[in-house]
């Protein structure tokens, strides 16, 4: 069997085998030019480079930019040498058609990466994770790390970005969210450049859509989730007046509807506001109208137990302490014959209310005077801010 006849590349000196030859050292001046000063030898015009020698040349030739064109001028050859280069110009037209298409389908997919990855120039806190990133406490063995819910809660209330591992001290979580005030107690670090590909940006919207979902509803399970204006706005009382009151309350329990700040907020939301309770079960996320019913008696009925008879009543005051503390000094001389004489002031109003289902009670509230349902109570005060019934 004959030998197969190899030759070698002529700048390289790589073998190349008789079915790859490809390409002629001699086709042109510029070539041989380019060979001669980059091998540093006379260039045969016999020999033959192989197709990665080839390509150099192309890519030298292109970044050239047509300078040296005048020395790309034809060297002739035999006529066997003239058909074996057709034969391999063809071949050598499909590789770099293939090469040119490998390289502008990656310059496509990094053009394309980079039309889908957004860079937000934003605050960020620290990327330790040894130290909370509310107070300067490091490592606290009671540090918990923020879930994806929390740092999204923390970049749509303050615009500050959190990075994934952050920690935090467990006293500043409230039933596994990060408390109100520990959200506005973040400490900002440095304006970093963010950059949010595809993945990221939808996992943000759906971490969107979670802290959202929980901030939804009026959550006063948080004491510090809302504002105190929200609180006098919703309830009548602010923050910590009813702090006070829900102190009060101590015959009353969570149940796994409601705790017992929700449903003293639902009460005093329905006497401050008037709503009817469909609308505080919408507001408040409960299941019916019935469930607002049941959280109002029993609100209602631990207040009469807790808080009315320590605080509402003649029995809760002495005589003493009414003239020592809750009565002016313009009422007891206008309307005292001596200093030893109690004043107290009576002011009745009409509360209007919705006609009744229950047959007597509508009758018992309805006005012939005013033609229309009302309650009108008889308030006894002190002149100063105590009252003594109603």
């Amino acid at each position: 069997m004959p030998r197969e006849e190899r030759y070698r590349c002529f700048w390289c000196e790589g073998q190349i085998n008789h079915g790859d030859r490809k390409y002629w050292a001699g086709g042109s001046l510029l070539l041989q030019v380019f060979l001669a000063a980059n091998s540093g030898r006379r260039v045969n015009p016999d020999g033959s480079i192989c197709g990665a020698c080839r390509r150099r040349y192309d890519r030298w030739r292109q970044a050239m930019q047509n300078d040296f064109d005048h020395l790309d001028v034809p060297v002739n050859k035999t006529d066997s040498q003239e058909n074996e280069e057709l034969m391999q110009m063809e071949v050598d037209t499909d590789i770099v058609t293939e090469n040119e298409d490998i390289e502008s389908e990656k310059e496509e997919s990094q053009e394309e990466k980079e039309r889908k990855s957004v860079t937000l120039s934003i605050w960020r806190t620290s990327k330790s994770q040894g130290s909370c990133i509310v107070c300067p406490v490091a490592d606290s063995t009671s540090m918990r790390v923020l879930s994806d819910e929390q740092r999204t809660m923390i970049f749509l209330s303050r615009s500050i970005w959190v990075p994934k591992g952050a920690r935090c001290c467990s006293n500043h979580l409230y039933k596994g969210h990060l408390s109100y005030e520990a959200r506005q107690s973040v400490k900002q670090s440095k304006v970093d450049d963010i950059i949010l590909n595809k993945h990221n940006v939808e996992k943000l919207i759906d971490n969107f859509r979670l802290a959202l979902k929980h901030a939804g509803s009026l959550d006063f399970d948080d004491p510090g989730a809302l504002e105190n204006e929200t609180y006098k706005t919703i309830t009548g009382l602010d923050r910590d007046h009813f702090n006070d009151l829900l102190d009060k309350l101590t015959t009353m329990r969570n149940s796994r509807l409601r705790s017992v700040r929700v449903a003293l907020a639902i009460f005093l939301a329905k006497i401050r506001l008037a709503l009817s309770n469909r609308v505080l079960a919408y507001v408040f996320q409960l299941a019916s109208k019935r469930s607002v019913s049941r959280i109002c008696h029993q609100v209602r009925v631990a207040l009469m137990q807790d808080f009315v008879p320590y605080h509402v009543g003649f029995q809760h005051v002495s005589r003493e302490t009414i003239l020592a503390q809750h009565q002016t000094m313009v009422a007891t001389e206008l309307l005292t014959n001596g200093r030893e004489q109690v004043v107290l002031i009576a002011d009745g109003t009409y509360l209007f209310c919705q006609k009744s289902s229950n047959n007597e009670f509508q009758r018992r509230t309805y006005s012939q005077h005013k033609h229309r349902h009302l309650v009108k109570p008889m308030i006894i005060t002190a002149s100063v801010s105590i009252w003594e019934s109603s």
